[in-house]
């Protein structure tokens, strides 16, 4: 599957292209060639708490995009549940976006592929070179030792919302700072009658994710010195049980949150039935759905 140049050659005036790499058949018309295409197709990852809400968000940008370069972008949001997929299919039948985005955990992989822009100097220098990216955000685009397979657009952190009215009512004047802290204010919390912690029981992605983060903070790696994977070490077995534990064992997390979808454990924080929420950028999620930003605070992960 040939790589379309064309993210590098519009992304010098607008940060569609910062999206990731080229994957497919780019139009062009007026007898150009693809190298200067008039139409770019996009894929956008559903970001916002609804597909409508990114197209509200991106059509304005690209609407500025098309002004200055003279370049149109058909784009679609396509949902995290799908775009994998998607992606794999444009892959092998070379029928797919010249611009996408795609998830930082699956560079590597889909850079095997072949079908991702290789982001070299060259193309760095297209659009303001590799020093305008944070070196940690850049690491995770692709192989170590190859030219990355993707630039940074997200960059997103975990982090702990806390509800401070609900705090305040149970007498708790911080956040915590430790898993030990967090279930110990839990008991404060559930006896004012309201919900510790949500979490998303049903939903993968978002426990790979908090498996992610305590697995570190236990010291595991998931590869061997010698590269393979290893994701049964203690550190990472240990992890997976502390996290299921605070459901089973520590009860801060409500068992009716073993069946939450994408989302669910948000929208209970917004309407003030959860006192606290771990997640990556919700802020926008939560205006969205009400909550005003004087009503929580944020604070690191707990450790």
């Amino acid at each position: 599957m040939r790589s379309i140049r064309a993210a590098a050659v519009g992304a010098v005036t607008m940060s569609l292209a910062l999206a990731a790499s080229a994957c497919g058949g780019g139009s062009s018309t007026g007898g150009g060639s693809n190298d200067s295409p008039k139409t770019l197709t996009y894929w956008a990852s559903n970001q916002g708490t609804s597909i409508e809400v990114d197209k509200k968000v991106l059509q304005p940008e690209l609407d500025k995009f098309e002004k200055q370069t003279g370049i149109k972008v058909k784009f679609e949001v396509v949902p995290w549940s799908d775009l994998l997929n998607r992606i794999l299919t444009a892959t092998t039948s070379g029928q797919g976006p010249d611009v996408l985005n795609i998830g930082n955990t699956w560079s590597a992989s889909l850079q095997a592929t072949g079908a991702l822009l290789p982001w070299d100097a060259k193309n760095f220098e297209k659009i303001g070179g590799k020093d305008r990216f944070v070196d940690s955000a850049l690491g995770s685009t692709g192989v170590q030792g190859q030219d990355p397979a993707a630039v940074p657009l997200y960059s997103m952190a975990y982090a702990l919302y806390y509800n401070k009215k609900i705090f305040a009512d149970a007498g708790i004047s911080k956040p915590p700072a430790t898993w030990a802290e967090l279930v110990a204010d839990g008991k404060k919390i559930q006896a004012k009658g309201k919900n510790v912690l949500g979490a998303e029981g049903a939903n993968v992605s978002e426990n790979i994710h908090h498996v992610f983060v305590f697995a570190k903070q236990h010291g595991a790696d998931f590869f061997t010195a010698d590269g393979k994977p290893d994701f049964a070490n203690d550190g990472t077995v240990a992890a997976v049980k502390q996290y299921v534990d605070l459901m089973a064992k520590d009860k801060v997390i409500p068992q009716g949150n073993a069946e939450y979808a994408q989302n669910q454990s948000v929208s209970d924080f917004a309407k003030g039935n959860t006192a606290m929420l771990l997640w990556q950028s919700a802020s926008a999620n939560l205006k969205n759905q009400g909550m005003s930003e004087d009503d929580y605070g944020i604070a690191p992960v707990p450790v």
